[in-house]
């Protein structure tokens, strides 16, 4: 078909990559290619995700790296097969197929095969946008090769010039010439310089901008990527790539980007996305945290003036005491509210992973890492809080490289050679004693002082009786039981019968009682039958199963609950789209505990 266009008098062919690739191969003519953007994938990964199994991604060439970014990032379970011919295509829906993919997603070469092989498959479509800006270049390519043959030379200048920019343009662009004289400036550009649009062309870079370095890219021939430099007071990244014709340096084009520009992006991510292990947002505030005694609210206070602060908190408490709610509450009242929260429970991560999720590493470091190496979640905290629960349960070795972060604030991913720098608050918590785990040489003494530079310790249950009360009705109005108007009335009934209780398992213990007397009352049990079976079971508690004086009934009752309990989170996680923050929050426990009773009750995230 090309040949036949060709001898038709076509001068420039539009076509997908795989085409071009095939067309240019052969022939000798122009071919413009229509390129892909992320958006063209976007609603194809919406059902990618939807697919239980394999999803083949097929590409002529490597396949892009932001697809593979927002697969990874949505959990998508994506292969990736690329190939340089019709033939490897057909190859490739093979190897695809005995691999257990589900679905494909590729071009019109790949349907034809998914279809003969019955494979489901998807084919990429280019955006209108797409297709009109290439047909528009192509358009603007022509008119430069019906110019005079004796401007053949400055054509191939401006077309491989157009195609640079096309290539590599992020926001900001200009091109120079080989005299060093700005030929090509954009909007963006001129804003950031602080020039008017248009009164740079024909001027020499140097006198324009200082320091951009794009004379050096003419003398040497090598482009420069990723750049840092600063214009007029703006700091950007910058992209030097030099315009080769026929062997010969004829000019520069460079493009620029606003850092801060980069940094929010790069902000807008980590809050939008989480990963295993920990969360990217701080949902709680001091608002949220019920009682009106004075001893937990002497700890607000006190907390909110550390807040204010950038230096290290540790948060003591027994189990069940909120110290996340607390260590969320300080992070949303610090400077840092609009920056990354970062929370990992230490007791979840393998000791032999720990180094490698907390400061990240390079590819090939080891045996099944990520292609392309993995972020740490100190990366992650950038500019942030990172809350580092169950801190005692950090491994020693891992404790010296921790203690080095705190100290230089930069890390070295695992395999790295280079030191990236961080600006992190750091809060961690504990239920254990630190200076006793010092002394038994389970904790390093340097590291100890080093966190606990200021400390928090969250009063047990035991120590504000009084806010016994305002807990419970908070965690009851969480239940279907809004028109039961006697569900209050056994509540408070039930709870005066248990001022002398010390309530060793503290708001967690709490939450459980509470939620035995719900399920008891959707099961119509009568206020005094409800009492004696709580007053039991808590003497069960108490006594450590040395006394189990319960009735069949109370263990039937026992086991509706924790079936009723089970049933309940499975309901409200599959409501929350498998979120565990989300889904914590609505169950009124901490992402702690829920994932807790996840193990318990083998629930599969």
């Amino acid at each position: 078909m090309a040949k036949d266009l060709i001898s038709r008098g076509a001068k420039i062919l539009i076509s997908r990559k795989g085409t071009k690739l095939a067309i240019e191969k052969e022939l000798n003519i122009q071919v413009i290619g229509i390129d892909f953007s992320l958006s063209d994938y976007i609603a194809i990964i919406e059902q990618a995700r939807n697919i239980d199994g394999i999803v083949a991604f097929f590409s002529y060439g490597e396949p892009r790296e932001d697809i593979k970014t927002m697969c990874y990032i949505l959990g998508i379970k994506a292969k990736y097969y690329y190939f340089t011919n019709i033939k490897d295509s057909e190859e490739s829906v093979l190897h695809a197929i005995e691999e257990g993919a589900k679905l494909g997603v590729g071009g019109a070469t790949t349907d034809i095969y998914a279809r003969k092989y019955g494979l489901n498959h998807i084919t990429v479509e280019n955006s209108q946008d797409s297709i009109i800006s290439t047909i528009n270049l192509a358009k603007e390519i022509l008119h430069f090769q019906k110019e005079d043959e004796k401007k053949n030379d400055e054509l191939k200048v401006r077309l491989e010039r157009y195609e640079t920019i096309f290539n590599y343009t992020h926001d900001a662009i200009i091109a120079i010439n080989e005299q060093g004289k700005i030929d090509v400036l954009n909007k963006t550009a001129a804003k950031i310089i602080k020039s008017k649009f248009g009164t740079c062309i024909g001027k020499d870079i140097d006198n324009v901008i200082k320091n951009t370095k794009m004379i050096d890219v003419i003398k040497s021939g090598k482009g420069e990527i990723n750049q840092i430099m600063n214009i007029n007071g703006t700091m950007v990244t910058t992209n030097r790539i030099p315009i080769i014709v026929n062997n010969i340096v004829k000019g520069v084009v460079a493009t620029f980007q606003d850092v801060k520009i980069i940094q929010d992006y790069e902000k807008n991510i980590r809050l939008n996305f989480h990963q295993n292990n920990m969360t990217l947002a701080a949902k709680y505030h001091f608002d949220d945290i019920v009682g009106k005694s004075k001893v937990i609210q002497d700890v607000i206070r006190i907390s909110k003036k550390y807040a204010k602060s950038d230096v290290c908190i540790l948060v003591y408490g027994e189990t069940g005491t909120g110290k996340e709610l607390f260590v969320q509450s300080i992070h949303n009242f610090s400077n840092r509210s609009q920056e990354p929260f970062v929370a990992v429970n230490c007791t979840t991560i393998p000791p032999n992973l720990f180094e490698a999720e907390l400061f990240g590493y390079e590819e090939g470091t080891f045996t099944g890492a990520t292609k392309g190496g993995k972020a740490g979640l100190f990366e992650l905290a950038h500019r942030g809080t990172i809350f580092l629960d169950e801190i005692a349960e950090i491994p020693l070795d891992a404790q010296i490289k921790l203690l080095r972060v705190l100290q230089e604030k930069e890390i070295r991913r695992i395999g790295g050679r280079e030191n990236i720098p961080i600006d992190i608050r750091v809060i961690a918590a504990t239920n254990k004693n630190l200076r006793e785990q010092v002394k038994n040489g389970k904790f390093r003494e340097d590291l100890f002082y080093r966190l606990d530079i200021l400390n928090v310790e969250i009063p047990p249950l035991r120590d504000r009786k009084e806010d016994i009360i305002d807990i419970a009705m908070y965690m009851f109005s969480a239940f279907d039981l809004k028109n039961c108007k006697k569900c209050k009335t056994v509540l408070k009934e039930t709870l005066n019968n248990l001022k002398e209780y010390n309530w060793p398992g503290n708001i967690r213990e709490l939450y459980n009682i509470v939620s035995r007397i719900y399920v008891l009352l959707s099961q119509g049990e009568e206020i005094k039958t409800i009492n004696k079976i709580i007053l039991k079971i808590l003497e069960v508690h108490v006594n450590d199963d040395n006394h189990p004086e319960i009735t069949k009934d109370n263990e039937n009752n026992e086991q509706s609950f924790y079936v009723l309990e089970k049933n309940k989170i499975i309901d409200t996680l599959k409501k929350n789209n498998l979120t565990l923050n989300d889904a914590a929050k609505e169950l009124n426990i901490g992402r702690t505990t829920l994932w807790r009773k996840m193990k318990k009750y083998n629930i599969k995230n």
